[in-house]
């Protein structure tokens, strides 16, 4: 599974996340748990453990993280996780005590680098006309095709994604 870390960016996010909140795409990597949970929460705790404490693959994750400058992992900041077969991403955000897992992916996607928060991916402007007519940004990592990434975002077909503007 692919897990990816995602800050909160709005500016009362200290209190928690809401959906008009920007979430920033700041770091993935893949886990080879099976149970989504149990990698999250495993997650959580790499992502606030200094990595000299860690070890093997857990260090490594935990290092390359903390290499990249970012935070640690708040209340109010997220998840999303991608199974191997490529399907959509689930998303989940910390309220502090508990994990909770989201019904949509989030709608506000952040663009830019705030304090301890470095954006992942590249800068992709799209539409989605079987949802609706709104024209949206977002950082996407495209190991593939930039329309790909975005569908596995929002739980479409890539075919119904339009690129306007970013890698193709």
């Amino acid at each position: 599974m692919r897990v990816t870390v995602w800050h909160n960016t709005g500016p009362d996010h200290f209190f928690g996340y809401q959906p008009d909140h920007p979430m920033l795409r700041v770091f993935s990597y893949t886990a080879d748990g099976q149970n989504t949970e149990t990698e999250l929460w495993r997650a959580v705790a790499l992502f606030n453990a200094d990595p000299d404490m860690l070890h093997g693959a857990d260090r490594e994750v935990a290092a390359a993280y903390r290499a990249r400058r970012l935070r640690s992992f708040s209340t109010g900041d997220g998840f999303s996780v991608q199974p191997q077969d490529g399907a959509a991403e689930t998303f989940w955000v910390s309220d502090g005590f508990d994990l909770l897992r989201q019904d949509r992916p989030f709608p506000v996607l952040g663009l830019g680098a705030e304090h301890g928060s470095q954006p992942l991916g590249c800068r992709v402007t799209y539409l989605i006309p079987t949802l609706d007519d709104l024209i949206r940004e977002g950082l996407f990592e495209a190991d593939g095709t930039a329309e790909a990434a975005v569908a596995a975002h929002h739980g479409v077909a890539a075919a119904d994604v339009v690129v306007l503007t970013g890698p193709r």
